[in-house]
């Protein structure tokens, strides 16, 4: 950062000395008794501005007018030229800033959703994740790191060139601090955009969500005959996204010219007050040096300006920063280890827990052993709250009231998610291999634990159909797979490194009822002397359950 400064600083510094060096141009082209008297006065003055100014002018004086205009060509280029350098040093060096900071935010963003509570990440729409993790970063990198480079070196300059105006004069330089007062006041305005930015980003979330139901439920659209509907409500939320940029907008965007506008009106001002300042036996200021003077609070309305604009934009941004610290700030407990084979989990017991969605209470105060060694169906009616203790077990939620209990301690859910399988009802795959997806990021796992899976998991047909068996690219969400071969897939990254407890949520809905059977058959059969437990309706599916647990009655069944 400091790298940044100095290189901000230096090209003010070389963009005010081109404005001084008018004096010198002035008094060679206007060799007068105005000019050359001052000169004079200039090369004795103590003011170490009009010293520096005086030198160079009796220096190139000397050498003959035509030489001296050269020379001042050639000095002005290389200010300008110099002044040029600087400024690329400087937007190099906090672009490297802002894109390791970006490169940083994008990072702990990632983590942080993969780290998020399921609970919590299940009850937004992910079209309001998306919205964070894409353009609320854009929305930051535009509205604040790009507003703190303009601020920085606006502030930089604007000392730079006030620093110079009172060395000229410091009374006239008074019109200058009331022009920044003024400014400041102007800044206002944007009080309310930190407050209007978080309401755009959150309609724009909407919006996202809808555009992404749209795409992902286009069949089902078109069947019910809801084009026109799905159409209509998008094009609500866009009007109303509209409107409220427009007017967030309208907001940043009245600061500018109003600054310049006060801006221009002192430096007519200036050019009154600043005639009597030159004219007289009492003048302070040459001819010349007013207009170096004229010409560098002129360039002063630049940075005047741009601090402005960058203040509303950072206030805006303010916004979108606070949407992005809920996410990284509210990440759950570290995650699982992957790179070693998880410990046997020996015990499972749930102590006065309690969950609830929203104000829907799901289960209050349930309290019970999980059978070990032993294969237990968890029945009852929808909503009963079946699946969250599933997910509860798994790792998946972390129940709002009492505590879970692994090998006799309590362990938080992400702790308890490396040690337990899941099978979930909807399979899940990604755009890999099947062996990348049955190994799915687990190091420890050995080809032998994904044979074993494949044979549990009944997936060896699948294997068989396609030529490059484990290594056969299955498209993107297993799109190259039929329903069911997904599932297996799913049941196969469940089971490999034959996991103690395994946890099947309806997992054989998407199978035939024949691969039902075999599977289940095989399954209970391989997990004989282990913890299943069975959350499913059909009554094939529990057949093979030695116990049953009633969520409604909270008891357990001898089957």
């Amino acid at each position: 950062m400091s790298a940044f400064v100095i290189a901000a600083a230096m090209a003010a510094v070389l963009t005010m000395a081109t404005a001084l060096s008018v004096t010198d141009f002035l008094q060679l082209i206007f060799p007068s008794d105005a000019g050359g008297g001052t000169s004079l006065k200039t090369a004795g003055s103590g003011n170490p501005v009009m010293l520096v100014l005086g030198r160079v002018y009796l220096f190139l004086a000397a050498q003959g007018t035509q030489k001296a205009l050269l020379l001042y060509a050639l000095l002005l280029l290389l200010l300008y030229g110099l002044k040029n350098v600087f400024s690329y040093i400087s937007a190099v060096v906090f672009a490297r800033i802002k894109t390791g900071i970006l490169f940083d935010i994008r990072n702990r963003m990632h983590r942080a959703v993969l780290n998020q509570d399921f609970a919590r990440w299940s009850s937004q729409a992910q079209g309001q994740w998306l919205s964070r993790m894409s353009n609320d970063v854009a929305e930051y990198e535009a509205n604040v790191l790009d507003s703190i480079q303009l601020i920085v070196s606006a502030t930089l300059t604007m000392i730079i060139y006030v620093t110079m105006l009172i060395y000229l004069d410091w009374k006239l330089t008074l019109l200058v601090v009331a022009v920044m007062a003024l400014g400041t006041v102007l800044l206002s305005a944007s009080r309310r955009l930190k407050r209007e930015s978080r309401k755009l980003q959150a309609l724009n979330g909407e919006l996202m969500t809808t555009t992404q139901e749209t795409l992902d439920s286009l069949k089902e659209i078109k069947a019910a005959t809801a084009i026109e509907y799905v159409n209509q409500r998008q094009q609500s939320q866009n009007s109303l996204f509209t409107a409220r940029r427009i007017s967030l907008y309208r907001r940043i965007y009245a600061a500018s010219p109003l600054s310049d506008f006060v801006g221009n009106a002192i430096v007519a001002a200036i050019l009154i007050i600043g005639a009597y300042r030159v004219m007289g036996e009492a003048a302070s200021l040459s001819p010349a040096l007013f207009v170096s003077y004229i010409m560098i609070y002129v360039l002063l309305l630049t940075p005047i300006k741009d601090f402005s604009n960058a203040i509303a934009q950072f206030k805006k941004g303010r916004g979108v920063e606070e949407r992005l610290d809920e996410i990284m700030d509210s990440a759950a407990s570290a995650l699982p280890d992957e790179d070693s084979r998880p410990e046997p989990v020996t015990s499972i017991e749930l102590r006065d827990t309690s969950f609830a969605y929203g104000d829907k209470q799901v289960f209050e105060g349930l309290s019970l052993s999980v059978p070990m060694h032993r294969h237990t169906a968890i029945v009852g009616e929808s909503g009963s709250g079946k699946t969250t203790f599933g997910r509860m077990i798994a790792g998946l939620l972390e129940p709002q009231q009492g505590e879970i209990l692994i090998n006799g301690m309590p362990m938080a859910a992400a702790a308890r998610a490396g040690r337990i399988a899941y099978i979930p009802q909807e399979p899940m795959l990604f755009n890999d291999t099947i062996e990348a997806n049955i190994r799915f990021g687990r190091q420890w796992v050995t080809r032998d634990d994904i044979d074993k899976a494949v044979q549990m998991a009944q997936l060896e047909p699948v294997l068989q159909m396609h030529k490059e068996g484990l290594h056969t690219c299955i498209g993107d969400g297993g799109s190259l797979l039929s329903g069911g071969e997904r599932q297996r897939v799913n049941i196969a990254r469940a089971l490999v490194g034959d996991p103690s407890v395994v946890i099947m949520d309806e997992a054989t809905a998407a199978l035939d009822a024949a691969t039902e059977q075999r599977f289940t058959e095989a399954l209970h059969t391989m997990m004989e002397g282990r913890t299943l437990l069975v959350i499913a309706h059909r009554a094939s599916t529990i057949a093979n359950c030695d116990r049953v647990y009633d969520m409604r009655t909270k008891t357990f069944v001898n089957q």
